[in-house]
């Protein structure tokens, strides 16, 4: 007798298997496939400008086929003043669009759209002034001329204008001409711009300039947004994902093949600007889709949630508002039309299948209790992994925080620092450094202990973190110094924060047990690039200007020289 090999139950079990499984797929995919996307559906995509590097990932997906390959033919349409994405979605004359921050804002005002995906994680949206115009603050805004687009279109301005408490009145606001020379001539004292784009323009001419970044005043949003409306996710829900699918896939290939998607844009699309230009842009793009950190397209509810409640605080939405369906994975879709024959067809194939599947049942459980096992070491193997990850992150977070007060420690700044100076220089705002050291701290160990000492450091350092703005960075120095980074705050905004933290700390209580100790601070600040371009010339510089608030008597704020 032929020896039987102690694979044949499991090569026939999976056998079985397949062939049920490819039966079932068999019936299923004309179905599916048929009704889903039809060879040829004719979509028209409205971009927010013309045709440049922006909309790299839309290039790319026509261009290598993928949205052929979801049976779309596309067609993209670039923007003018007159040709508002919002409004060419809502009037039915484009099924998608790409949008800013009014995608969302529009939906809280009531208007049907969805986001399909969010392909810059921050928006480029920027206020561009001349250096030599003094302004280098939204304070320094008041009384001038400044350009916006007049509309929803300024959601990101408008927020960053209420968080520093400055009335959009107080501004003398124009509608923007699109014409960037009003900058240059001085008919306007700050223009809207984009950073991906006309910085080039103010470097090429030589011309210093300041960017107002809404970014550093705590107004941090999604940009260039791809959307559509709830009746295009509502009649067509398997397009709007092929939509979404092959968009993503051309925003992956564009950022692996910058310069194929140039050479694109200046033979087919003939753009005008230059190569130069092109590359200058596709390195802004590339830093605020960040494709290295972030998955493309990637969306939160609570982030979408906090850019509500900013338009809420700027009196632009009333409260009460919601938003369900707003993100397309939340959004209730209705049972695509091919489904319930699909389902009827493989029915029927499980019935004609089911003697089949019996036997294959049969052998299945001889391979129950192996499966079992395998399952439980697999298990463990996971669990003993996820553990692992978790030490791992829990690690790196100690490596660069101070154990004491929970600040970051002088480790990290390091770091950072040549990070945010980078950063600063490259989109042309200031960035203050402050040091502040604890006033006749030896003393207070001296007198109260260590453990009371600790208590007071603890307390400045919560006090730091509670007065801080999202991007502000706190970190312990070293003993009783700390150091603050504060991101587009100019001379003078910086010293009007600091005075405030000086005066309100040295007028707070740090309680120990039945003590009461009252402690104050003197404060060195530098600022780039006012007093230094370097990070080791910034530190230095508010070192300096720290030990003359020393000398000058303590409990006072000195700046740089």
């Amino acid at each position: 007798m032929d020896a039987v090999s102690p694979f044949a139950p499991r090569t026939l079990c999976f056998y079985g298997v397949r062939v049920w499984l490819l039966m079932l797929w068999v019936w299923a995919l004309p179905w599916a496939h048929a009704s889903q996307n039809p060879v040829g559906d004719v979509v028209n995509v409205q971009l927010r400008w013309h045709h440049q590097f922006q909309f790299a990932g839309y290039y790319a997906a026509l261009e290598k086929g993928f949205y052929r390959d979801e049976g779309l033919t596309v067609r993209l349409h670039a923007g003018a003043p007159d040709r508002q994405p919002v409004d060419e979605v809502l009037a039915g004359r484009a099924q998608y669009a790409e949008g800013n921050s009014e995608v969302l804002l529009q939906r809280l005002l009531g208007k049907p759209l969805v986001a399909m995906a969010a392909i810059f994680q921050h928006s480029p949206s920027v206020l561009l002034v001349r250096r030599d115009s003094g302004i280098a603050s939204p304070h320094d805004l008041i009384g001038k001329k400044v350009m916006l687009m007049n509309g929803v279109g300024d959601a990101d301005f408008i927020s960053m204008l209420q968080n520093e408490g400055v009335a959009p009145h107080r501004l003398t606001v124009l509608p923007s001409s699109f014409n960037f020379d009003d900058l240059l001539t001085g008919k306007v004292d700050a223009f809207n711009s984009y950073l991906t784009n006309e910085p080039y323009y103010l470097q090429q001419k030589g011309i210093d300039y300041t960017v107002i970044n809404p970014r550093n005043y705590r107004v941090d949003f999604y940009s260039d947004i791809l959307f559509t409306s709830e009746n295009e996710l509502r009649n067509n829900p398997a397009r709007v994902e092929a939509m979404r699918r092959a968009t993503l896939k051309g925003w992956r290939y564009a950022m692996d093949h910058p310069a194929e998607i140039i050479d694109l844009l200046l033979n087919k699309y003939q753009v005008e600007k230059t190569r130069a230009h092109l590359e200058f842009e596709a390195n802004a793009v590339r830093e605020l889709i960040l494709p290295d950190l972030v998955e493309i397209g990637h969306m939160n509810q609570g982030r979408w949630e906090h850019m509500a409640q900013t338009f809420l605080k700027a009196g632009m939405v009333q409260a009460g508002f919601s938003l369900d369906g707003f993100m397309m994975d939340s959004a209730p879709q209705p049972l695509p039309s091919w489904v319930l024959p699909a389902l009827m067809g493989a029915l029927g194939v499980s019935v004609m299948a089911l003697g089949a599947v019996w036997w294959v049942y049969r052998v299945n459980r001889q391979l129950v209790v192996a499966d079992n096992e395998l399952r439980a070491v697999n298990q463990a193997l996971q669990a003993s992994l996820s553990e692992n990850m978790g030490l791992q992150s829990l690690l790196q977070e100690k490596a660069i925080r101070d154990a004491l007060t929970g600040l970051y420690n002088r480790r990290y700044l390091d770091e950072m620092l040549e990070r945010e100076l980078a950063r600063a220089k490259r989109e042309g705002y200031p960035l203050s450094v402050a040091m502040l050291d604890l006033d006749h701290f030896k003393a207070v160990n001296d007198t109260y202990g260590h453990l009371a000492g600790d208590e007071v450091l603890k307390n400045l350092a919560r006090y730091l973190q509670s007065s801080a703005r999202e991007g502000d960075i706190s970190c312990r120095f070293g003993g009783e110094e700390f150091v603050m980074v504060l991101p587009g705050l100019t001379v003078a905004d910086a010293c009007r924060r600091l005075e405030q933290w000086r005066t309100d700390f040295a007028g707070a209580v740090t309680r120990h047990g039945t003590l009461e100790i009252r402690v104050t601070m003197s404060i060195g600040l530098a600022v780039f690039p006012d007093h230094a371009a370097s990070v080791e010339g910034l530190l230095q510089c508010a070192d300096k200007a720290l030990y003359r608030a020393k000398n000058a008597g303590r409990n006072r704020l000195e700046v740089g020289a």
